[in-house]
């Protein structure tokens, strides 16, 4: 094999890679978090808006997650993101309507 040819392929592939690692770390960034008690209880009672929006998405055994968008382009912080807090931490009557299966916050 040539050498003009060898430094094409390994310009493809480190090209190939960085592409890879950009995709990667975009897919990661930050789209899952625990937050207080607190916090989860102002998003999730936060009325929709054109450009903000939440939704009670479920809970585990020890969890409740809540969906959270913003139209703000995801290289500042919008996208869709994923936040949860303890069941524990959240008020007893708001804990047991999740534990039932419920949504405590219709929209």
């Amino acid at each position: 094999m040539s050498t003009p040819r060898r430094w094409t392929i390994a310009a493809g592939l480190a090209g190939l890679g960085a592409v890879a690692l950009l995709l990667a770390s975009g897919c990661v960034n930050h789209r899952y978090r625990h937050v207080s008690a607190s916090e989860f209880l102002d998003l999730a009672r936060a009325p929709m808006q054109p450009a903000f929006a939440t939704a009670f998405i479920g809970s585990t055994n020890s969890r409740a997650y809540l969906s959270v968008w913003s139209a703000m382009p995801s290289s500042i912080g919008g996208g869709e993101k994923v936040c949860s807090c303890s069941l524990e931490e959240l008020p007893p009557a708001i804990a047991a309507e999740i534990r039932a299966g419920r949504n405590p916050w219709p929209k």
